[in-house]
């Protein structure tokens, strides 16, 4: 049987993975799309991140 703490863990992880893809979809919908980030410039520079994606 596997360890309970050791399922949420992997689970959390998981769900860290999945809401960086979705970040990293919406920055580009919104580059692809040409509108202008609506948040404030110290947030845009988010945009210079690089995000790994599988």
């Amino acid at each position: 049987m596997k360890n309970p703490f050791e399922v949420l863990r992997a689970k959390e992880l998981e769900l860290q993975q999945i809401q960086k893809e979705i970040e990293a979809l919406r920055v580009t919908a919104q580059l692809l799309s040409g509108e202008e980030a609506e948040s404030p410039l110290d947030e845009r520079s988010n945009v210079r991140q690089m995000v790994k994606l599988p």
